[in-house]
């Protein structure tokens, strides 16, 4: 295909090479992180495994649900202005596996899933290969059901990791974490405080 993007090669080729027993999982792995629902019920779990009290339980439910809420926010107001054509409409050979009608650009379940991933890996830290293979699976099933291209993916990931990332700082900041001051050793100086 002459002219063709990398983005357009990869999504054509990942798309109508389906492994038939893994479209349904792909397609279950999009409805599962509708609006970052997953890492709500992962943040209960983790909260409950670690024993914590209701109050931060709670809590961390919230900050979670804030947190993909916002990444998918972000992600829907850069749709507005892209206007990017959904790779099963550019390229009549894809056929999805479901049909979405907003813009493509970028990812809003990629967001979602990387910024909940990047705050519950602070949390629980031992859990971080589970949350980041659930964001990267999340990530390869936009592209695999035909509805995104890996460029999609990579914005909305990168969207994530940052809102994921200011999460983990306002978390860090209300805990008083020590980890806060490896994650930014200039910030008890610019607030006023000794280190």
């Amino acid at each position: 295909m002459v002219g063709a993007s990398i983005d357009d090669t990869l999504v054509i080729w990942i798309a109508t090479h389906r492994y038939r027993p893994l479209n349904d999982p792909f397609v279950w792995l999009g409805t599962i992180d509708k609006i970052g629902a997953v890492w709500v019920v992962l943040a209960l779990l983790v909260a409950v495994l670690q024993r914590r009290r209701i109050a931060a339980v709670v809590g961390l439910m919230i900050l979670t649900a804030l947190t993909t809420f916002a990444a998918d926010s972000v992600s829907f107001g850069l749709k507005d202005l892209a206007h990017r054509t959904r790779p099963f409409v550019a390229h009549p050979q894809i056929q999805p596996l479901y049909l979405v009608h907003s813009s493509s650009f970028p990812a809003g379940h990629a967001a979602t899933a990387f910024a909940g991933a990047t705050l519950l890996s602070f949390v629980a830290p031992r859990a971080t290969p589970l949350f980041a293979t659930l964001a990267l699976a999340i990530g390869f099933s936009r592209v695999y059901v035909g509805v995104h291209y890996p460029g999609d993916v990579l914005a909305g990931a990168g969207i994530g990791v940052v809102v994921g990332a200011a999460a983990v700082l306002v978390l860090a900041f209300v805990r008083g974490d020590r980890r806060l001051k490896t994650l930014s050793p200039r910030l008890p100086q610019l607030a006023g405080r000794d280190g």
